[in-house]
C-alpha cells in the first residue's frame, strides 16, 4: 500500500508538473497566434515528464511496494506502574519527550504495580507482531529475570533502570553482557544515597525545630514499601547510615504499607497512639506521605510543625504539601532515569561506548527550591528540553554525562 504521505507528496508532483504543462500550452498558443515560432523541443520535454510521472503512479499502484520511509527504532518500556501514577507518570513523560528529540518511537506497557500484570506484559512484549528492536525494564515485581530470559531467547536489546537485582538473584543474572548477551546496561537510582539525604535531612530539621523527646533527642518512624524488595531494602540501608552520625537519634520501628496510601495513614495513627514522641516519619515514597500527612492530622497533630515528614520521588503532589508546610522534604530525579537511558541507546547505537553499570544521583527539593522545580518540571512543557543535548555523539565536547536536575534547569531558564 502507498502511504497517505507518499501519495501526497507524488499527487503535488504531479499537479505541479500538470501546471507547467498547461503554462507551456497557453504561451505556445499565445505564441502561434501571434505568428512567431515556438520550441517543439521543449514541448516533448514536458510531455515526457507528465508520461515518467504517470510510469511511477502505475509502478506504485501496481506493486504496492513503493520506497517507505525509514522506520524509527522501536522502544518498548515495561513500566511497572499505572498511567496516572505520582512517580511513573512523570517518568513515562519525559521518555517520551526524549524519544521525540532522539528519534526513537515509544510504546508503553503499564503494569499497574502488581506482580502478575507485570509478568504478563512481559510476555506481550516478546509477543508483538511488531517486535521492538529494545526494551526497557525494571526488576520491580520480580519481573526482571523474566525479561532478560525473553530478550535473550528473541536476540532483543534490553537495558534495566529503576530497580534493579541484589542478593542470590544477581548471582544469578551476572552483570549486563555476561550470562545475557542482550542485556546493554543497567542504570539504576542511587538508593542508598536516597535513603540517606532524607533522613539526614529530617533529622536535621526535627533538631532545628527543637522536636526532641524528653532526653534531647529525636524518635523516628520508617514507613517503607514492600518487605523485602530491592528498593526498599537499599533506601532502609541508607537510612541506617545516616542515623549511625546520630547517636541521639532512634529508629523507633520500620513498618511496610505496600506503597499504599491508606495502609500509611492507618500505620501512622496507630504508631503516634502508641509513641507520640515520634517527631520524624520517614517513608519511601510521596505517594505514602499523603496518608501519612493524613494521618498525623487526624491525630490532633500538625504536620510539618509537630512531626516533620518526607519521601521519594519529586511528585507532583509532594511540591503543593511543601508549599503548604504539610511536608519538609521530597528526594527525587530518578524518574527521569527512563529519558536517560534513551540518551546513552541512542549514544550507543552510534559507537559511542557507554557504561554497562551507572547510577543516577538523588537531589532533594524544599520549601527554598520548589518554586523553580514546579515552574520547569511540573509545568508540563517537557518538550522544551533538547535532550540531544546531552548526547556525548551529537556533543562530542562532553566527556561525562550531566544527568542532573541543574543540568536540566540551566537549558530551560536559557530559553
Amino acid at each position: 500500500m502507498i502511504s497517505d504521505s507518499q501519495l501526497t507528496a507524488v499527487f503535488a508532483l504531479k499537479g505541479i508538473i500538470h501546471g507547467i504543462w498547461i503554462r507551456f500550452r497557453f504561451e505556445a498558443e499565445r505564441v502561434r497566434i501571434s505568428g512567431k515560432t515556438y520550441d517543439h523541443k521543449s514541448e516533448t520535454m514536458v510531455k515526457n515528464l507528465r508520461l515518467i510521472l504517470i510510469g511511477c503512479l502505475c509502478v506504485l499502484t501496481l506493486t504496492g511496494q513503493p520506497v517507505a520511509a525509514k522506520e524509527k527504532p522501536l522502544v518498548v518500556f515495561a513500566c511497572p506502574g499505572t498511567r496516572d501514577d505520582a512517580f511513573f507518570a512523570l517518568m513515562c513523560d519525559f521518555m517520551q519527550a526524549a524519544a521525540d528529540d532522539l528519534g526513537f518511537e515509544l510504546f508503553i506497557y503499564y503494569g499497574d504495580r502488581h506482580t502478575r500484570i507485570n509478568h504478563e506484559n512481559v510476555k506481550m512484549i516478546f509477543n508483538r507482531k511488531r517486535l521492538p528492536e529494545f526494551v526497557i525494564g525494571s526488576n520491580s515485581c520480580d519481573s526482571g529475570k523474566l525479561m532478560l530470559d525473553k530478550a535473550e531467547a528473541a536476540g532483543i536489546k534490553v537495558m534495566i533502570i529503576n530497580q534493579g537485582f541484589i542478593g542470590a538473584e544477581q548471582k544469578a543474572v551476572g552483570q549486563p553482557g555476561e550470562k545475557y548477551t542482550q542485556w546493554l546496561f543497567e542504570f539504576l537510582p542511587d538508593d542508598v544515597q536516597s535513603g540517606y539525604i532524607l533522613a539526614r535531612t529530617l533529622i536535621e530539621k526535627a533538631l532545628q525545630n527543637k522536636l526532641v523527646d524528653s532526653h534531647g533527642g529525636v524518635q523516628v518512624l520508617a514507613i517503607s514499601g514492600f518487605e523485602g524488595a530491592t528498593v526498599s531494602s537499599l533506601r532502609l540501608q541508607g537510612l541506617r547510615q545516616a542515623l549511625r552520625e546520630y547517636p541521639n537519634v532512634r529508629l523507633h520501628l520500620i513498618r511496610y504499607a505496600d506503597w499504599e496510601r491508606d495502609i500509611s495513614r492507618r500505620v501512622v495513627k496507630e504508631h503516634l497512639a502508641e509513641f507520640p514522641e515520634v517527631t520524624v516519619v520517614w517513608t519511601e515514597s510521596d505517594y505514602m506521605a499523603m496518608g501519612i500527612v493524613e494521618g498525623v492530622r487526624e491525630m490532633g497533630m500538625i504536620p510539618g510543625k509537630d512531626v516533620v515528614i518526607g519521601g521519594v520521588d519529586w511528585a507532583s503532589l509532594a511540591a503543593g504539601m511543601i508549599e503548604n508546610g504539610d511536608y519538609t522534604v521530597s528526594v527525587g530525579g530518578h524518574f527521569l532515569d527512563g529519558a536517560w537511558a534513551l540518551v546513552m541507546l541512542h549514544d550507543a547505537l552510534h559507537g559511542v561506548s557507554v557504561p554497562r553499570l551507572s547510577q543516577s544521583h538523588f537531589s532533594f527539593i524544599t520549601a527554598d527550591n520548589v518554586a523553580p522545580f514546579r515552574r520547569y518540571i511540573l509545568n508540563g512543557n517537557w518538550e522544551l528540553i533538547d535532550f540531544r543535548k546531552f548526547s556525548k555523539h551529537l556533543n562530542p565536547e562532553i566527556t561525562e554525562y550531566d544527568f542532573s536536575l541543574n543540568a536540566i534547569l540551566e537549558q530551560l531558564q536559557a530559553r
